[in-house]
């Protein structure tokens, strides 16, 4: 039988071992609902899934429910979060929980909800609207309608009620439909295709410092004043780093030297 080797958000530096169910299928990187403790549940993360564990399998627990079909965590996150619980000496499953909104931790869906919108039928389109003469706001939205779809958040703001469109609803003249909105990547609209980091002379000297001295451990100090060019020498230094596959600031990806600075980070990485 498959067992997932699970990190639950608990200060114990260790993964806890549960069955999959039968044809159950679970990544490194899923969400599950485990049995934990006296009659608690927990939500986990799958670290690794093999066929061994050092209990006997008979006294393993089984996995209640797998909550994702794929991972929650890109590559790159993945990796820099096993990098900053190993390096830090700090329990896995906080640091994965720590990188996780509140309602993924609670084991809410990962996937996009629906936003539900009223639109007119055919037979609102074509109907007298002054048949409704005897309900303004019925004739008022209906107009609205008419222009076009009205998501559920904007009832109240357009001054109508769903009391009203429920009449309409049932009169034939508009209905409740759904639609999920696609996934955007918010790095899109940061992204800068192709292009690299100017240095000046004084920059390009220290970014050589440090590069030369990159087969090691070592820690530099970056000094100068505000505007002076530090964050273009750490970006530089760490894209040179991620290049070459090694550590830099966390596996895959950086920590930014100044919130100020999350622009220019984004836009780069």
């Amino acid at each position: 039988m498959s067992v997932a080797h699970v990190a639950l958000p608990v200060p114990l530096p260790r993964t806890f071992d549960y069955l999959l169910p039968e044809g159950g299928v679970a990544k490194a990187g899923c969400r599950v609902r485990v049995p934990f403790g006296k009659q608690q549940e927990r939500v986990g993360i799958v670290v690794s899934v093999s066929d061994h564990s050092e209990l006997p399998l008979d006294e393993l627990k089984s996995v209640i429910e797998i909550l994702d079909n794929e991972p929650i965590f890109s590559p790159s996150i993945w990796r820099l979060l096993l990098w900053a619980a190993d390096y830090y000496h700090h329990p896995l499953g906080d640091v994965l929980f720590h990188a996780l909104p509140v309602l993924l931790r609670q084991g809410k869906p990962a996937s996009n909800a629906p936003l539900w919108y009223w639109f007119a039928t055919e037979e609102g389109q074509a109907v007298d609207i002054n048949s409704l003469k005897r309900s303004a706001k019925q004739q008022q939205a209906l107009a609205a309608l008419r222009q076009g779809k009205i998501w559920r958040y904007q009832v109240a703001e357009l001054d109508f009620t769903d009391a009203t469109l429920q009449t309409l609803r049932r009169k034939g003249l508009c209905e409740l439909a759904s639609e999920t909105p696609a996934f955007t990547d918010w790095r899109e609209h940061y992204a800068v295709a192709g292009e690299r980091l100017r240095l000046n002379t004084e920059q390009a000297t220290a970014v050589g410092a440090i590069h030369s001295a990159s087969d090691g451990f070592s820690a530099w100090l970056l000094a100068g004043v505000t505007g002076s060019g530090k964050t273009e020498v750490y970006l530089s230094v760490l894209e040179n780093v991620l290049a070459q596959g090694q550590t830099g600031a966390g596996d895959g990806a950086g920590n930014r030297p100044d919130a100020a600075n999350d622009r220019p980070f984004s836009r780069t990485f």
